[in-house]
């Protein structure tokens, strides 16, 4: 199946955010690049991601792709 476009694009978002909240940084400037990048991928995905799961609470397979994202990451 297919996902909506509305999906993919917060898929591809959201799984650059993941990224980078997982690394640590290992100096001053990469720790500068990171919450950058964390603002620049992250804000706005908890609430995206409460209105896709709104949106398409009857597909179960759309729902099955969302339900791999945390909530409250921000």
């Amino acid at each position: 199946m297919a996902l909506p476009a509305d999906v993919v694009s917060f898929r591809a978002k959201r799984d650059e955010c993941d990224h980078f909240r997982g690394e640590e940084p290992a100096d001053e400037a990469r720790a500068d690049f990171l919450e950058k990048a964390l603002a620049r991928t992250c804000t706005g995905t908890d609430a995206a991601l409460a209105a896709l799961k709104k949106r398409y609470a009857d597909q179960p397979a759309v729902m099955a792709v969302l339900s791999n994202y945390d909530e409250g990451i921000e």
